[in-house]
């Protein structure tokens, strides 16, 4: 899912077709504050290697890309789960159950973190209706 989201990003394929949407399903999304930064990081010290990105990569994680939350990573301590999704971007999730596998994410309990009820309304429907929205 990285390399992905990194060939779409450095190969300028929002640049060339800035209203695309990309959903990356079944990839988890803990990797995405990481590779946003680390792109970020190499992108400014090469940016003549990629002169025709017009904005930051961590620009286009955030404005073109959307992550599931299936398969769902739980890390020890559920309020780093909590930074994961803040640094990601609570309009940047969407909800994914990965019904009917037996070991499904049941709504009810998939997200092992207190959710406000905007955050809830977010991850739950209202960022699947925005991606779907035209």
């Amino acid at each position: 899912m990285p390399t992905q989201a990194a060939s779409l990003i450095l190969e300028g394929v929002f640049d060339r077709y800035p209203l695309l949407k990309v959903v990356m399903i079944e990839g988890g999304f803990a990797w995405v504050p990481t590779l946003g930064w680390r792109l970020d990081a190499t992108w400014s010290k090469m940016r003549s290697e990629i002169p025709d990105l017009k904005l930051k990569p961590s620009d286009y994680l955030k404005r073109n890309m959307w992550f599931a939350t299936q398969p769902m990573e739980e890390p020890e301590k559920p309020r780093h789960l909590r930074q994961v999704f803040e640094w990601i971007g609570w309009d940047r999730l969407v909800y994914s159950s990965d019904y009917p596998h037996w070991d499904y994410d049941d709504p009810r309990r998939a997200i092992k973190v207190a959710l406000s009820d905007a955050e809830q309304r977010a991850i739950f429907r209202g960022n699947a209706e925005a991606i779907y929205r035209f």
